[in-house]
C-alpha cells in the first residue's frame, strides 16, 4: 500500500508519509490498550496528528486527530473517543462529501471595502490532484481553538489532495464536539499552471492577475508548501497566527484575522528571495522553517515562559524497517525557539530552522542534525516500553502550556514491533535552566509538580539522589530501516558528586532548586530532577530529564538507593576521621546535631 501511494504521489525521493487509508487507521483504532495501578489508570486511545486543546467550560482537554479522530480525558490519562459531526445548510450530521463544497461565508473585508470570496469547493480543489479521490482518508491533521473575539470553537482541517492540490478550511462551531460548519478556505495550494488560480482567493490576496505569477509555476514540492498541517495561536500580544505546511516545501506562517478567523486581508508580505529561496510569498505568507525539499511536518507552536517554541516532526511517520524505503520511518519531533512568533526560530546549537539548500535532517545519513531531539525511538525503559511496546516514529505532537500550571506534551507514536498500530502518549514537559524544552522520561500519571516549582523549590532532596540509575541518551541519526531503538545502560551517581558504571562523569544539583547537570562521556547535560511514578505501579522514584548545548536529550531513573554506610566504608580507608551524611556525601565540621557515619559506622553527633 504503501510503496503503490509513493509512486502514485510525489515522484521525488521525499514525501509526505501522512497517506494512510482510513480502512487501516480504523483497524488501528481497535489497539488501544488500559493500564491500572492503584492510584491512576491509562485508558489508551489512538489518534493520529493529535491536537490538544481545553476547554474552561467543562474542565476537560480535547485531542482532534486525522480520519475524524477525537477523544477527551479530564486528567490527561483515561480517554474517551468521540466523533465530531460535520454540519451543513441541511443537515447537523453531513457526510464527508457533502460537509466541505459550499462555504458559509461568502464575502470578506479587504481595506474596509467588503468583497466576493470565492465559493471554494474543497473537495472538488483536491480531486484535481489525480483519479479516484476520496475525501474520507484525506481529512488530515485538524487544530481546534476558542476564537474569543467570534465566540466559536474554530477547527483548521487540512483537506489534502494528491500533487499539493490541498487547502486548510475553517469550520466553527458552538460546542467543542461539535456540530462543525464549514466557514471558507484559509490557505490553498497547487496552482502550478493555468487558470486553477482562478478558483482560488489569489486574487482577492495580490490583485487580479492576467496570468498565473511565474514564481508558481515550478516544482512546487521544493519551493512552496502542502498546505496542510495547521497550527492556530494567539500570541502574547493578542495577534492571532496560523503556522502550516508538510514536506519539503517548508513551514510557512499567516496572520489570521480574529474577528472571522480567516486569514487577515489587509495584511502584506512583501516577496523576498526568488527561485527556490523565497522567504517571504505575497500569498502564503512567511517561511520559517524547512525548504528545498527537505523533510517536515506537523508545525505546532506554544509560547512558554519567554519563548515561542516551535516543534516540527522530521522523517517518514511509518513504523520503519523498510531497508528499500528511506522514508519508511525515522519521524521525530525537533524544537525550536523565538523571542517573536513568526521567527527567526532557532535551534540549541544556533542552526536556524530555516535551509538554505537541501539536507538530510534525519535517519543515519543525516548531514544536519537541526533543533533539540527531544526524544526519539527507545526501548526498555521501565515497565511499559519493553520488547514489542517499544516506543518509535513519535510525532506529530501538540504542546498545552495548561491552566494548571503544567506543560504537556502530546503525541502519537507507533512501536517496536506492531506494525503500524498507533497510540497516543502524554509526557510532562519543563524547561531547563538554558530555557531548553525537556520531557518527563516517563508517562504522565498525575505528578503533581508545577512548572514553576522547578526553579525555585528541590523537588528531591540531595540526600535521596546517590544511587543506581539507567539512562538513556537520544541521539540523533538513529537507523530506521533498522529499526534501531536507544536502550538504557546503568550508572552510579555517587554521594561524592561522581558517575560511575557505563558511563564516568560528575553530577551537581543547584541547591533550592530542581536543576541538575549531568557530565557524562564528556559532554554536559542541564535539566532537573524530579520524582516519576514507574507506569504500571504506584512507585515513585528520582528521575531526571536533560539537554546537552548541541540539543541531544539524557534520561535516567533510580533503580536502587545508595547505600550511605556501605559507601563510605569503600572509600574511608586511610582517611577515618571523616564524617559522613546518611547518603554517604562528606560533612566537614559537623554544625548541627544528628545521625552521621564515621570509619563504617552510625554515630550520633
Amino acid at each position: 500500500i504503501y510503496k503503490k501511494f509513493i509512486l502514485t504521489l510525489q515522484p521525488k525521493l521525499f514525501f509526505t508519509m501522512r497517506h494512510i487509508t482510513t480502512t487501516i487507521i480504523l483497524l488501528l483504532l481497535l489497539t488501544a490498550t488500559s493500564v491500572t495501578a492503584a492510584s491512576y489508570t491509562l485508558r489508551r486511545v489512538s489518534a493520529h496528528d493529535p491536537s490538544v486543546v481545553w476547554n474552561p467550560q467543562n474542565n476537560t482537554y480535547y485531542i482532534f486527530g486525522s480520519h475524524r479522530a477525537a477523544a477527551k480525558s479530564t486528567d490527561l490519562m483515561k480517554w474517551t473517543s468521540f466523533t465530531a459531526p460535520w454540519q451543513t445548510a441541511t443537515s447537523n450530521n453531513a457526510a464527508n462529501s457533502a460537509a466541505f463544497t459550499t462555504p458559509q461565508v461568502t464575502k470578506v473585508k479587504k481595506n474596509g471595502v467588503e468583497v466576493d470570496l470565492p465559493a471554494f469547493n474543497a473537495i472538488a480543489w483536491a480531486a484535481r490532484g489525480g483519479d479516484g479521490y476520496n475525501v474520507d482518508g484525506n481529512m488530515w491533521a485538524p487544530d481546534v481553538i476558542y476564537n474569543k473575539e467570534m465566540q466559536k470553537w474554530c477547527m483548521y482541517l487540512s483537506i489534502n489532495g494528491n500533487n499539493w492540490y490541498s487547502s486548510i478550511i475553517l469550520l466553527t462551531a458552538d460546542n467543542i464536539e461539535g456540530p462543525y460548519r464549514y466557514q471558507a478556505p484559509v490557505v490553498i495550494s497547487g496552482f502550478q499552471s493555468g487558470t486553477s488560480y482562478k478558483d482560488t482567493d489569489l486574487e482577492l490576496v495580490i490583485g487580479t492577475q492576467s496570468t498565473l505569477p511565474s514564481r508558481y509555476n515550478c516544482y512546487w514540492g521544493t519551493r512552496y508548501p502542502n498546505n496542510i498541517d495547521p497550527c492556530v495561536f494567539y500570541d502574547e500580544d493578542g495577534l492571532l497566527w496560523m503556522v502550516y505546511g508538510s514536506w519539503s516545501g517548508g513551514i510557512w506562517m499567516l496572520r489570521l484575522n480574529p474577528e472571522t478567523g480567516l486569514r487577515d486581508y489587509d495584511v502584506t508580505y512583501t516577496l523576498t528571495g526568488s527561485g527556490d529561496g523565497i522567504t517571504v510569498d505575497p500569498y502564503f505568507g512567511k517561511k520559517v522553517a524547512g525548504g528545498y525539499y527537505v523533510s517536515g511536518e506537523a508545525p505546532y507552536i506554544e509560547y512558554i515562559n519567554g519563548y515561542y517554541y516551535l516543534f516540527v516532526t522530521y522523517g517518514g511517520l511509518a513504523a520503519g524497517g523498510d531497508p528499500n524505503d528511506y522514508n519508511n520511518g525515522g519521524y521525530q519531533m525537533r524544537v525550536f525557539r523565538s523571542v517573536n512568533p513568526d521567527g527567526p526560530y532557532t535551534g540549541p546549537n544556533s542552526q536556524g530552522a530555516l535551509f538554505t539548500s537541501f539536507a538530510v535532517d534525519f535517519g543515519p545519513d543525516a548531514t544536519t542534525d537541526r533543533g533539540c531531539n527531544i526524544f526519539g525511538a527507545y526501548n526498555e525503559w521501565g515497565n511499559i516500553v519493553t520488547g514489542n511496546y517499544g516506543e518509535r516514529s513519535q510525532g506529530h505532537n501538540s504542546i498545552i502550556a495548561a491552566d494548571d500550571g503544567r506543560t504537556y506534551l502530546v503525541y502519537h507514536t507507533r512501536f517496536q514491533n506492531r506494525g503500524e498500530a498507533h497510540e497516543v502518549r502524554v509526557h510532562q514537559v519543563f524547561q531547563n535552566k538554558n530555557g531548553w524544552l525537556v520531557a518527563a522520561p516517563f508517562e504522565y500519571t498525575g505528578e503533581q509538580v508545577k512548572s514553576a516549582d522547578i526553579a525555585t523549590t528541590q523537588q528531591v532532596p540531595s540526600t535521596q539522589i546517590a544511587g543506581t540509575y539507567k539512562i538513556l541518551i537520544h541521539k540523533y541519526k538513529l537507523d530506521h530501516t533498522n529499526k534501531e531503538t536507544v536502550t538504557p545502560v546503568e550508572v552510579t551517581l555517587n554521594a561524592d558528586g561522581t558517575v560511575s558504571g557505563a558511563y564516568s562523569g560528575t553530577w551537581s544539583i543547584e541547591e533550592g532548586t530542581s536543576y541538575i547537570t549531568v557530565k557524562v562521556g564528556g559532554v554536559n547535560y542541564y535539566g532537573v530532577m524530579i520524582y516519576q511514578t514507574l507506569e504500571k505501579t504506584d512507585n515513585s522514584t528520582p528521575a531526571f530529564t536533560c539537554m546537552s548545548a548541541s540539543g541531544v536529550s539524557l534520561w535516567g531513573y533510580q533503580t536502587q538507593v545508595a547505600d550511605g554506610i556501605q559507601t563510605v566504608t569503600e572509600r574511608s580507608v586511610g582517611n577515618t576521621s571523616d564524617y559522613y551524611d546518611l547518603s554517604g556525601r562528606k560533612v566537614r565540621n559537623p554544625a548541627t546535631r544528628g545521625i552521621y557515619i564515621q570509619r563504617g559506622k552510625k554515630i550520633i553527633k
